[in-house]
Protein backbone atom coordinates (compact mmCIF):
# COMPACT_ATOMS: atom_id res chain seq x y z
CA UNK A 1 0.00 0.00 0.00
CA UNK A 2 1.24 3.72 -1.32
CA UNK A 3 0.51 6.70 1.27
CA UNK A 4 1.45 9.99 -0.35
CA UNK A 5 2.47 12.52 2.81
CA UNK A 6 2.05 16.44 1.60
CA UNK A 7 4.65 18.77 4.10
CA UNK A 8 7.96 17.91 5.28
CA UNK A 9 8.17 19.81 8.81
CA UNK A 10 8.47 17.57 11.58
CA UNK A 11 4.84 16.35 11.10
CA UNK A 12 5.09 15.42 8.03
CA UNK A 13 8.58 13.59 8.45
CA UNK A 14 7.19 11.93 11.43
CA UNK A 15 4.01 10.81 9.94
CA UNK A 16 5.72 9.89 7.03
CA UNK A 17 8.54 7.26 9.14
CA UNK A 18 5.87 5.92 11.61
CA UNK A 19 3.66 4.86 8.48
CA UNK A 20 6.87 3.01 7.14
CA UNK A 21 6.99 1.35 10.68
CA UNK A 22 4.18 0.15 9.63
CA UNK A 23 5.35 -1.27 6.48
CA UNK A 24 3.25 1.30 4.35
CA UNK A 25 5.32 2.58 1.05
CA UNK A 26 5.94 6.42 1.65
CA UNK A 27 6.12 9.26 -0.77
CA UNK A 28 6.74 12.93 0.09
CA UNK A 29 6.11 15.93 -1.97
CA UNK A 30 7.12 19.01 -0.24
CA UNK A 31 7.99 22.90 -1.68
CA UNK A 32 11.01 22.57 1.13
CA UNK A 33 12.99 20.25 2.65
CA UNK A 34 12.86 20.18 6.83
CA UNK A 35 15.99 22.62 7.15
CA UNK A 36 14.00 25.36 5.44
CA UNK A 37 10.75 24.98 7.22
CA UNK A 38 9.27 26.41 10.29
CA UNK A 39 10.38 23.25 12.62
CA UNK A 40 14.27 24.38 11.92
CA UNK A 41 13.28 27.60 13.82
CA UNK A 42 11.67 26.09 16.75
CA UNK A 43 12.68 26.14 20.16
CA UNK A 44 11.64 22.61 20.50
CA UNK A 45 11.22 21.51 23.72
CA UNK A 46 8.37 18.78 24.89
CA UNK A 47 5.60 21.70 25.99
CA UNK A 48 1.86 21.81 24.80
CA UNK A 49 2.12 25.49 23.61
CA UNK A 50 -0.98 26.74 21.97
CA UNK A 51 -2.52 23.89 20.82
CA UNK A 52 -6.08 22.38 22.02
CA UNK A 53 -8.05 20.15 22.10
CA UNK A 54 -6.54 19.85 25.57
CA UNK A 55 -7.76 15.83 26.40
CA UNK A 56 -6.38 14.80 23.03
CA UNK A 57 -3.07 17.15 23.25
CA UNK A 58 -2.23 15.17 25.92
CA UNK A 59 -2.87 12.16 24.92
CA UNK A 60 -0.67 13.19 22.49
CA UNK A 61 1.89 14.61 24.01
CA UNK A 62 2.16 11.85 26.37
CA UNK A 63 2.85 9.05 23.45
CA UNK A 64 5.50 11.72 21.76
CA UNK A 65 7.12 12.07 25.65
CA UNK A 66 7.90 8.49 25.62
CA UNK A 67 9.12 7.86 22.02
CA UNK A 68 11.63 11.01 22.86
CA UNK A 69 12.25 9.20 26.02
CA UNK A 70 13.54 6.18 23.33
CA UNK A 71 15.24 8.57 21.03
CA UNK A 72 17.49 10.36 23.76
CA UNK A 73 19.18 7.27 24.13
CA UNK A 74 20.73 7.79 20.45
CA UNK A 75 23.05 10.07 20.75
CA UNK A 76 22.70 10.93 17.28
CA UNK A 77 18.63 11.98 17.42
CA UNK A 78 19.35 15.23 18.84
CA UNK A 79 17.03 14.59 21.12
CA UNK A 80 17.82 14.96 25.20
CA UNK A 81 16.24 14.84 28.57
CA UNK A 82 16.59 17.94 30.49
CA UNK A 83 15.52 19.21 33.57
CA UNK A 84 13.83 22.55 32.94
CA UNK A 85 12.78 25.29 35.20
CA UNK A 86 8.79 26.54 34.02
CA UNK A 87 7.77 29.46 36.24
CA UNK A 88 4.44 30.79 36.72
CA UNK A 89 2.58 33.75 39.07
CA UNK A 90 0.62 31.22 40.60
CA UNK A 91 0.35 27.96 42.91
CA UNK A 92 -1.53 26.07 40.75
CA UNK A 93 -0.55 22.59 38.32
CA UNK A 94 0.32 23.77 34.48
CA UNK A 95 -2.74 21.60 32.50
CA UNK A 96 0.12 19.71 31.00
CA UNK A 97 1.63 17.72 33.67
CA UNK A 98 -1.25 15.18 33.16
CA UNK A 99 0.43 14.35 30.39
CA UNK A 100 4.00 13.36 31.78
CA UNK A 101 5.01 10.49 33.64
CA UNK A 102 5.20 9.72 37.37
CA UNK A 103 8.65 11.30 38.57
CA UNK A 104 9.03 13.61 35.79
CA UNK A 105 7.98 16.91 37.92
CA UNK A 106 8.11 18.40 41.32
CA UNK A 107 7.62 22.27 42.66
CA UNK A 108 10.28 24.05 42.61
CA UNK A 109 12.35 24.79 45.57
CA UNK A 110 12.99 28.79 46.35
CA UNK A 111 16.22 28.74 45.97
CA UNK A 112 15.78 27.27 42.60
CA UNK A 113 13.71 30.44 41.06
CA UNK A 114 14.86 33.61 39.85
CA UNK A 115 14.77 37.22 41.64
CA UNK A 116 11.64 37.87 41.95
CA UNK A 117 9.82 34.74 41.38
CA UNK A 118 7.71 32.35 43.97
CA UNK A 119 5.88 29.91 42.07
CA UNK A 120 7.47 26.95 39.77
CA UNK A 121 8.08 23.40 38.29
CA UNK A 122 11.06 21.50 37.70
CA UNK A 123 10.04 19.61 34.51
CA UNK A 124 12.05 16.72 33.19
CA UNK A 125 11.57 16.41 29.65
CA UNK A 126 12.73 15.76 26.32
CA UNK A 127 14.74 18.91 24.58
CA UNK A 128 15.22 18.21 20.94
CA UNK A 129 18.18 20.08 18.81
CA UNK A 130 16.16 20.69 16.05
CA UNK A 131 18.98 20.60 12.74
CA UNK A 132 20.45 17.62 14.13
CA UNK A 133 16.74 15.91 15.16
CA UNK A 134 14.99 16.62 11.44
CA UNK A 135 18.18 15.08 9.73
CA UNK A 136 17.98 12.22 11.75
CA UNK A 137 14.34 12.16 10.62
CA UNK A 138 15.20 12.77 6.74
CA UNK A 139 17.75 10.09 6.94
CA UNK A 140 15.58 7.19 9.02
CA UNK A 141 12.62 8.24 6.23
CA UNK A 142 15.36 7.73 3.12
CA UNK A 143 17.20 4.59 4.59
CA UNK A 144 13.60 3.02 4.64
CA UNK A 145 12.83 3.75 1.13
CA UNK A 146 11.04 6.54 1.13
CA UNK A 147 11.26 9.26 -1.86
CA UNK A 148 10.96 13.20 -1.56
CA UNK A 149 9.69 15.23 -4.15
CA UNK A 150 10.20 18.55 -4.26
CA UNK A 151 7.15 20.78 -5.63
CA UNK A 152 4.86 22.78 -4.55
CA UNK A 153 0.92 21.38 -4.14
CA UNK A 154 -1.61 23.49 -5.01
CA UNK A 155 -4.10 20.93 -4.82
CA UNK A 156 -4.66 18.01 -2.77
CA UNK A 157 -6.35 15.56 -5.18
CA UNK A 158 -3.96 15.83 -7.38
CA UNK A 159 -1.39 13.95 -5.36
CA UNK A 160 -3.98 10.74 -4.61
CA UNK A 161 -3.01 9.77 -8.17
CA UNK A 162 -1.08 6.53 -7.61
CA UNK A 163 -1.85 6.56 -3.90
CA UNK A 164 -4.38 4.51 -1.44
CA UNK A 165 -4.38 7.03 1.02
CA UNK A 166 -3.24 11.15 1.04
CA UNK A 167 -1.71 12.51 4.49
CA UNK A 168 -1.74 16.68 4.62
CA UNK A 169 0.42 17.79 7.10
CA UNK A 170 1.02 20.64 4.53
CA UNK A 171 0.71 23.53 8.49
CA UNK A 172 -0.09 26.90 7.67
CA UNK A 173 -0.90 26.13 4.12
CA UNK A 174 -3.70 23.99 5.11
CA UNK A 175 -5.60 26.74 5.00
CA UNK A 176 -5.53 27.73 1.85
CA UNK A 177 -5.46 23.84 0.65
CA UNK A 178 -8.56 22.09 2.76
CA UNK A 179 -9.84 25.86 2.62
CA UNK A 180 -10.15 25.91 5.90
CA UNK A 181 -10.47 29.37 7.45
CA UNK A 182 -9.79 28.67 10.66
CA UNK A 183 -5.98 28.61 10.45
CA UNK A 184 -3.54 31.56 11.28
CA UNK A 185 0.06 32.41 11.61
CA UNK A 186 1.35 32.50 14.90
CA UNK A 187 4.34 34.49 14.51
CA UNK A 188 7.61 33.56 16.71
CA UNK A 189 10.95 35.21 16.96
CA UNK A 190 14.13 33.50 19.04
CA UNK A 191 17.49 35.04 19.65
CA UNK A 192 20.80 32.92 19.03
CA UNK A 193 23.50 33.72 21.46
CA UNK A 194 26.93 32.37 22.59
CA UNK A 195 26.75 29.53 24.96
CA UNK A 196 28.06 30.37 28.42
CA UNK A 197 28.15 28.23 31.56
CA UNK A 198 25.72 29.99 33.38
CA UNK A 199 22.88 29.36 31.38
CA UNK A 200 20.36 26.26 32.22
CA UNK A 201 16.49 25.35 30.69
CA UNK A 202 14.10 28.19 32.05
CA UNK A 203 10.92 29.57 30.71
CA UNK A 204 8.11 32.14 31.64
CA UNK A 205 5.03 31.35 29.99
CA UNK A 206 2.51 33.73 32.44
CA UNK A 207 4.61 35.88 34.30
CA UNK A 208 6.38 38.93 34.35
CA UNK A 209 8.57 38.32 31.99
CA UNK A 210 6.45 36.05 29.55
CA UNK A 211 6.93 35.31 27.19
CA UNK A 212 10.37 34.06 27.86
CA UNK A 213 12.30 31.23 27.45
CA UNK A 214 16.23 29.60 27.57
CA UNK A 215 16.95 26.75 25.69
CA UNK A 216 20.97 25.92 26.01
CA UNK A 217 21.86 23.43 22.43
CA UNK A 218 25.01 22.26 21.88
CA UNK A 219 25.89 25.02 18.55
CA UNK A 220 24.23 28.19 21.16
CA UNK A 221 21.86 29.14 23.57
CA UNK A 222 18.19 29.64 22.37
CA UNK A 223 16.24 33.06 23.32
CA UNK A 224 12.73 33.26 23.18
CA UNK A 225 9.94 34.15 22.37
CA UNK A 226 7.08 36.07 20.69
CA UNK A 227 3.55 34.03 19.54
CA UNK A 228 2.03 36.56 17.75
CA UNK A 229 -0.96 35.83 16.65
CA UNK A 230 -2.41 36.92 12.84
CA UNK A 231 1.26 38.48 12.45
CA UNK A 232 2.66 37.07 8.97
CA UNK A 233 5.81 38.68 8.87
CA UNK A 234 8.99 36.38 8.69
CA UNK A 235 11.65 38.99 9.06
CA UNK A 236 13.65 39.04 12.63
CA UNK A 237 12.79 42.56 14.21
CA UNK A 238 15.43 44.18 15.80
CA UNK A 239 13.10 45.88 18.31
CA UNK A 240 11.72 42.33 19.48
CA UNK A 241 15.42 41.29 19.45
CA UNK A 242 16.01 43.59 22.50
CA UNK A 243 13.19 42.62 23.91
CA UNK A 244 13.59 39.16 24.10
CA UNK A 245 17.23 39.55 25.73
CA UNK A 246 15.51 42.13 28.24
CA UNK A 247 13.00 39.43 29.21
CA UNK A 248 15.76 36.34 29.32
CA UNK A 249 18.55 38.56 31.15
CA UNK A 250 15.99 39.47 34.11
CA UNK A 251 15.66 35.14 34.39
CA UNK A 252 19.52 34.48 33.90
CA UNK A 253 21.32 38.02 34.22
CA UNK A 254 24.71 36.26 33.19
CA UNK A 255 22.92 36.29 30.08
CA UNK A 256 23.97 40.01 29.22
CA UNK A 257 27.52 38.65 28.70
CA UNK A 258 26.41 36.54 25.40
CA UNK A 259 27.25 37.07 22.30
CA UNK A 260 24.51 37.49 19.36
CA UNK A 261 25.11 35.04 17.18
CA UNK A 262 21.38 35.74 15.06
CA UNK A 263 17.45 36.28 15.17
CA UNK A 264 15.08 34.16 13.24
CA UNK A 265 11.66 34.16 12.76
CA UNK A 266 8.92 31.92 11.35
CA UNK A 267 4.81 31.34 11.39
CA UNK A 268 3.66 28.20 13.69
CA UNK A 269 0.67 26.89 11.98
CA UNK A 270 -2.00 27.94 14.29
CA UNK A 271 -5.47 26.78 14.43
CA UNK A 272 -8.95 27.04 17.36
CA UNK A 273 -7.83 23.18 17.57
CA UNK A 274 -5.63 20.41 15.78
CA UNK A 275 -7.41 19.05 12.43
CA UNK A 276 -6.82 15.03 12.51
CA UNK A 277 -9.45 13.51 10.92
CA UNK A 278 -10.18 11.70 7.10
CA UNK A 279 -12.05 13.76 5.01
CA UNK A 280 -15.57 11.71 5.14
CA UNK A 281 -16.01 10.35 1.26
CA UNK A 282 -12.12 10.73 0.51
CA UNK A 283 -8.72 8.91 1.11
CA UNK A 284 -7.49 12.46 2.47
CA UNK A 285 -6.30 12.30 6.44
CA UNK A 286 -5.86 16.08 7.57
CA UNK A 287 -2.99 16.26 10.26
CA UNK A 288 -2.59 20.02 10.63
CA UNK A 289 -2.78 22.91 13.11
CA UNK A 290 -0.24 22.30 15.60
CA UNK A 291 0.63 25.84 17.08
CA UNK A 292 3.51 26.20 18.80
CA UNK A 293 3.38 22.27 20.22
CA UNK A 294 4.16 20.55 16.68
CA UNK A 295 7.47 18.95 18.33
CA UNK A 296 5.40 17.73 21.44
CA UNK A 297 2.40 16.17 20.03
CA UNK A 298 4.13 15.12 16.55
CA UNK A 299 4.26 11.38 17.36
CA UNK A 300 1.36 11.12 19.26
CA UNK A 301 -0.63 12.21 15.86
CA UNK A 302 1.67 10.06 13.55
CA UNK A 303 0.08 6.99 15.60
CA UNK A 304 -3.43 8.93 15.45
CA UNK A 305 -2.83 8.76 11.65
CA UNK A 306 -1.58 5.13 11.58
CA UNK A 307 -5.05 4.21 13.72
CA UNK A 308 -7.24 6.15 10.77
CA UNK A 309 -5.68 4.42 7.80
CA UNK A 310 -5.69 0.85 9.75
CA UNK A 311 -9.56 0.90 10.40
CA UNK A 312 -9.93 2.15 7.19
CA UNK A 313 -8.05 -0.78 5.74
CA UNK A 314 -9.71 -3.39 7.68
CA UNK A 315 -13.52 -2.35 6.27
Amino acid sequence: MTIHVIGCGVIGLTTAVRLQEEGFRVRIFTKALPQHTVSAVAAAIWMPFKVEPLEAVNRWSRVSFKKFEQLAENSSSGVKMVDFLTLFPHDNPPVWLSAMPEGTFRKAHQQELPAGYHYGWMVRVPMIETPVYLHFLLEKFRSNGGEIDLEEVDKLEARLAGADFLINCTGLAAGKLANDPAVYPIRGQIVMVENLPCFYPVADEEGPNALAYILPRKDCTILGGTADTGNSNEQPDEEITHQIRRRCIHLIPGLDKAKVLKSVAGLRPGRSAIRLEREPSTQIVHNYGHGGGGYTVSWGCAEDVVNIIAREVAK
